[in-house]
């Protein structure tokens, strides 16, 4: 045998096997083909694959025979039960189809990233943000970045990037603190320039392209809708609902089931959340919460970054501000007073850019069964929010008039102490 031919056994597979996976990254051709049940699935999956990529979502939101509305928020979206949005879209035949993006760990300057991998989704469309004054705290709510971070996501928004903007600027800065982006050398110069206010040159938009391929045939290959079944959760609840929309049968069912799920515990928590989750731990968890504050922090930096993409892409938005179990807070000692003044700084922030489709649930974490747990929505409480989030979806499109303002990206709006004076004084 000659050497060449040894060589070839040894290096041909190789080689072959690099031309293979060469030709599967570099098809001229999409290899994410979704059909109506893998979109279903999809859209109660709560995959962190398809919050950070953008193969499942951009199939969803261009579908001709789905009206799929994304759905922004974290872990409270999950909390399926008999009223929760999925459910009444199915069971009363909605207009729209609710795609769930979120789960826990996932908050505004995620979502963020995850708004700039479908622009034309998003442009002149209808959203739903849920916002949790949770994650406001004095750091921000960043701990799960890396579950959900694609470098995919920070590619697309860097290709439709020409002179930076002011959001643009705080979100690599923001970006260059996060290690997964800051060690990536070619991410790294880029975004200090963007930091500098000096958008991606030519030669780097052609090398964010080559890469970009790459990293779209892999999330079309590695975002898997099949992998959980929760519209089976959807179909079951269904079931149990009355043919007819009613309000009052609603919310009378509603309070059964939450009667009936939380008798365990004197907190209306749900009973298999209460024993798996607090019931070990509840003496140690009195008062443990007093010192909690939401009123400072950078979290209100990043939910600008979110507003402003959406002004940008003249989004329709809903928002919604959830409440907080108030016989836990109580017991826990959150302060109420501390929470409110949050959701006022929120609501002037909103507000005062002409964000005003807001469904502000924060004072009605009281009432029975309107909680599914310590800080989510339940029962009650998701038929609530039915009462806005059916007319704005069910409604046509607006184009509000939205009047982004920077300051919101500032040190200044971060620390601005609502409980000294209104947030209408901040300018």
């Amino acid at each position: 045998m000659t050497d060449k031919k040894k060589l070839w056994q040894i290096f041909g597979p190789v080689l072959v096997a690099l031309a293979l996976v060469g030709l599967v990254f570099f098809l001229p051709f999409s290899l994410g083909n979704y059909n109506q049940q893998d979109l279903k699935q999809a859209s109660v999956s709560f995959s962190a694959n398809i919050v950070k990529g953008e193969a499942v979502k951009n199939a969803a939101f261009n579908d001709k025979k789905v009206n799929y509305i994304p759905f922004f928020g974290s872990s409270e979206l999950s909390r399926i039960d008999s009223l929760h949005p999925s459910v009444l879209a199915e069971k009363y035949k909605r207009s729209y189809r609710p795609f769930m993006l979120g789960k826990a760990g996932s908050e505004t300057m995620i979502h963020f990233l995850d708004m700039q991998e479908m622009p034309k989704s998003l442009n002149h469309k209808k959203a739903v943000f849920v916002i949790s004054p949770q994650w406001f705290t004095k750091t921000g709510s960043t701990a799960a970045f890396s579950v959900f971070y694609s470098p995919l996501q920070v590619v697309d928004w860097l290709l439709n990037m020409d002179q930076p903007s002011q959001t643009d600027q705080f979100m690599a800065q923001s970006l260059l603190k996060q290690s997964l982006v800051r060690d990536k050398p070619m991410f790294n110069r880029m975004l200090h320039n963007v930091e500098d206010g000096n958008g991606p040159s030519k030669a780097d938009k052609s090398a964010l392209r080559l890469q970009r391929r790459a990293l779209v045939r892999q999330d079309e290959l590695f975002s898997n809708v099949k992998a959980v079944n929760n519209y089976s959760r959807v179909l079951k609840a269904a079931k149990s609902l009355p043919n007819q929309y009613n309000h009052q049968t609603l919310d009378q069912l509603g309070y059964n089931e939450g009667a009936a799920n939380t008798k365990s515990n004197r907190f209306h928590i749900k009973n298999s959340f209460y024993n798996t989750r607090v019931k070990a731990e509840v003496k140690s968890l009195k008062n443990s919460q007093v010192d909690y504050d939401y009123r400072q922090s950078v979290e209100y930096s990043y939910l600008q970054t979110v507003l402003a993409n959406f002004a940008k892409e003249h989004t329709d938005v809903e928002f919604v501000i959830t409440p907080v179990n108030q016989r836990w807070a109580k017991y826990t000692g959150l302060s109420d007073t501390m929470y409110y003044q949050a959701v006022d700084k929120i609501k002037y922030q909103l507000q005062s850019q002409g964000f005003n489709n807001i469904a502000d649930l924060s004072h009605r974490g009281g009432e029975q069964y309107f909680m599914q747990d310590t800080i989510h929505l339940g029962w009650r409480g998701w038929l609530a929010l039915d009462q806005y989030l059916n007319p704005f979806l069910s409604g046509s499109y607006k184009d509000n008039d939205y009047t982004i303002n920077n300051r919101f990206l500032s040190e200044d709006w971060q620390n601005f102490k609502p409980q000294d004076q209104a947030p209408q004084t901040f300018s």
